[in-house]
């Protein structure tokens, strides 16, 4: 059982390892900004840790993918969490609510685009190597 929690776990230390990296060792773009790519990979992170954690409750609990608000308060706290890491613990960080904003926004989105993405049986519903 604990096995399925192994791949959220690890993304989810994966984004710790990635805000708690000194902000002058991140790669800078300036085109980044005018796309607001920071923003993008922020949902991207978020969005992904909650199917990752949809998932492994889809097989813990049996086919049962609801816990919905649950996941979503999990991915808004973590990303709160963080932000207020960066702005008070980290050197040269800086929460932002922006950030905020775009890993709630992901977890959010994560929440409901699970069963378009990932079928009752745990397997993404698409698959990029086979025609």
């Amino acid at each position: 059982m604990i096995r399925h929690y192994i791949p959220p776990l690890m993304w989810g230390l994966f984004i710790f390892i990635l805000c708690a990296i000194p902000g002058k060792n991140l790669p800078h773009y300036s085109w980044a900004d005018l796309l607001s790519v920071d923003k993008l990979v922020h949902f991207t992170l978020f969005f992904i840790l909650i199917l990752l954690l949809k998932r492994a409750w889809l097989f813990i609990y049996k086919g049962v993918s609801s816990y919905n608000l649950i996941a979503i308060a999990i991915g808004v706290i973590y990303g709160g969490s963080l932000e207020l890491m960066q702005s008070y613990f980290y050197t040269d960080r800086s929460g932002s609510w922006f950030d905020f904003l775009a890993n709630s926004l992901g977890a959010i989105c994560g929440v409901l685009f699970f069963e378009k993405l990932i079928d009752k049986s745990g397997r993404w519903k698409f698959n990029l190597g086979n025609k």
